[in-house]
């Protein structure tokens, strides 16, 4: 799958979930995307630094607090948020494509 089908699946489930695409959603979306194995929030943000997005740790916690309370990211026992790609309820995400 290319670039440009991951974004507009990622939109997708940004817009299922009831919430605005915005940059940041979709860049965080598409580096928990590319590590399965999850990642902790500064991990997150470094990886965002590393992209020249200029971002706080503070907010890259916010966006993933709002995602983890839509489903579409999850965070277990040890801090590692990953990429849910099914609602909590078990009803598949819809996706572009």
């Amino acid at each position: 799958m290319n670039a440009s089908n991951e974004r507009q699946q990622l939109k997708a489930m940004l817009q299922g979930a009831g919430l605005k695409v915005s940059l940041v959603r979709l860049k965080i979306l598409e580096v928990l995307q590319r590590n399965p194995d999850g990642l902790r929030s500064r991990e997150l943000h470094g990886y965002l630094l590393l992209a020249d997005e200029q971002i706080s740790v503070l907010s890259v916690r916010q966006v993933l607090s709002r995602l983890c309370a839509c489903g579409l990211v999850a965070r277990d026992d040890e801090g590692l948020y990953r990429l849910q790609l099914a609602r909590p309820q078990g009803r598949p995400v819809a996706l572009a494509g």
